[in-house]
């Protein structure tokens, strides 16, 4: 079950910082990077956020969350996370699905994921994004930037 949540919300936010904490491990050994920077969000950087959240719930427990704001034009993915024991289970995909239902059909969406972070690229280019950039980030990390319009 998709709900919208709210960081602020100690329980809310510690659950979300886990699966964060766990799919970025993930991800950071995957493209490499040991200093992978969303893993130096703390717990109280996660709660105050400006981002809007969606979470995924499972048997009351949070598997999966994606952030965005609103505020910018296009709209910015900021996070998207899912624990490494339910990937591959259609909730990534859910999500993004969930995301682009609540908003107007002239938005349009942005994301940006590290250029070797496959699994991700494929989820994104699979769901319509395509390449709007290349970059690096401060860290030296090859970042994908893709977009898409509704």
């Amino acid at each position: 079950m998709i709900t919208e949540a709210t960081p602020a919300e100690y329980s809310i936010a510690a659950q979300i910082h886990a699966v964060a904490q766990a799919a970025y491990t993930l991800e950071a050994e995957r493209i490499g990077c040991a200093e992978f920077p969303p893993l130096r969000e703390s717990l109280d950087e996660l709660r105050q956020s400006s981002d809007s959240f969606l979470v995924f719930q499972q048997s009351g427990s949070i598997i999966g969350a994606l952030s965005f704001d609103s505020s910018s034009d296009p709209v910015a993915i900021t996070r998207l996370v899912v624990s490494p024991a339910h990937l591959r289970q259609g909730i990534a995909t859910a999500l993004l699905s969930d995301l682009e239902q609540r908003l107007s059909s002239a938005t349009c969406l942005s994301v940006s994921t590290a250029q070797t972070n496959t699994p991700a690229v494929i989820l994104y280019q699979r769901l319509g994004y395509t390449t709007a950039g290349i970059s690096k980030s401060s860290e030296g990390i090859p970042l994908l930037h893709l977009s898409k319009s509704k």
